[in-house]
């Protein structure tokens, strides 16, 4: 899959921190969130945009509060502008179809189709027919949703994109989601039944949950950030400061390296490690030179520097060349 100019494989991580409106609409704070995704090492950036109009029935108390920090679309313009100088990806959760076309043109690299709208046909369509590739955010969904979804996006002869799983119970007042709930074993259902690239969208307040969900299969990640812990806004509580997301950020990566070869490997220091713990054929007693070498005359003991126990049978039946003291390491080159 291809995001910008990055290219992620199956042995790839890819991982994103979500804005997730906790700017509150300052370009600033925005720009400050952008800085901050680039240092502590993530791929790209999510913000959430929306039409409030396009997005909230007239009446409802919450559109006062998206007209209020909403961006303007020069100011969008800027924000992914200035994402790009940091060479990170611009995501965006787009959630009025109107911005999607100002989105493309402007250079966003590519699009989250809210948990909100899994069952909604204008946007889903319009991020298809954007050509840029997407991930669909998959809390809240059934399965039989999922199946809709991605009978839709084949019907449109989509490829480019991810399913993402996770759940969301922060509106329901639970302070994010834990570990027995996470239901990770998904991940694999879901690679073998639809054959497409999967992530995690991490709604836990955890830092090792993103390494989990690397062990498990994603490839893609996603995780909220806030600029400081006395921060507030929505989804706090499943939020990480800068230096946690940084560490979560790393931690998670080193995992996904561990996961590219699928062969046994040695890990540094293990050859050492091996001589101290493994065994040794050695003498049982002093053994006089033309002895012959019998299993009685063997004996197994730390530490691992001679010839390992597996091979005492290379031994039997050989004569001693020389005196062997007890205790002391038998070697082929002292028999023949």
């Amino acid at each position: 899959m291809k995001i910008g100019e990055k290219i992620i494989t199956e042995n790839d991580l890819y991982f994103w921190i979500e804005e997730g409106q906790a700017s509150m609409g300052d370009f600033e704070t925005a720009i400050k969130f952008i800085d901050t995704a680039s240092e502590i090492g993530a791929d790209g950036i999510e913000f959430q945009l929306a039409i409030p109009d396009e997005f909230y029935i007239a009446t409802h108390p919450a559109i006062k509060h998206y007209s209020k920090i909403k961006f303007t679309n020069n100011q969008i313009a800027e924000l992914i502008q200035y994402t790009k100088k940091n060479k990170i990806n611009f995501i965006a959760a787009v959630l009025s179809k109107s911005l999607i076309p100002f989105l493309k043109e402007n250079g966003c690299d590519a699009f989250v189709i809210n948990a909100s709208d899994i069952n909604n046909p204008e946007i889903i369509d319009g991020v298809i027919e954007s050509g840029l590739p997407f991930f669909i955010s998959l809390p809240l969904a059934s399965e039989s949703e999922i199946d809709w979804i991605v009978e839709r996006c084949m019907s449109k002869k989509a490829s480019n994109y991810v399913l993402m799983h996770g759940q969301h119970t922060m509106a329901s007042g639970e302070h994010g989601v834990m570990p027995e709930h996470s239901n990770l074993g998904f991940l694999s259902t879901m690679k073998n039944k639809y054959n497409i690239p999967v992530g995690f969208i991490d709604h836990s307040p955890n830092s090792y949950m993103p390494s989990v969900a690397r062990a498990a299969g994603a490839n893609f990640i996603s995780k909220h950030l806030f600029l400081a812990d006395n921060c507030t806004g929505p989804d706090w509580f499943v939020c990480q400061n800068p230096e946690k997301m940084k560490a979560t950020i790393d931690l998670t990566r080193s995992v996904s390296m561990g996961l590219v070869s699928k062969e046994k490997v040695l890990a540094p220091g293990e050859n050492m490690d091996k001589t101290v713990m493994r065994r040794s054929i050695v003498a049982t007693c002093d053994i006089p030179a033309g002895t012959v070498i019998t299993m009685d005359l063997l004996a197994f003991k730390r530490p691992g520097k001679g010839l390992p126990p597996n091979e005492y049978e290379k031994l039997l039946g050989m004569k001693s060349i020389e005196i062997i003291k007890k205790d002391e390491n038998i070697y082929l080159n002292n028999l023949e």
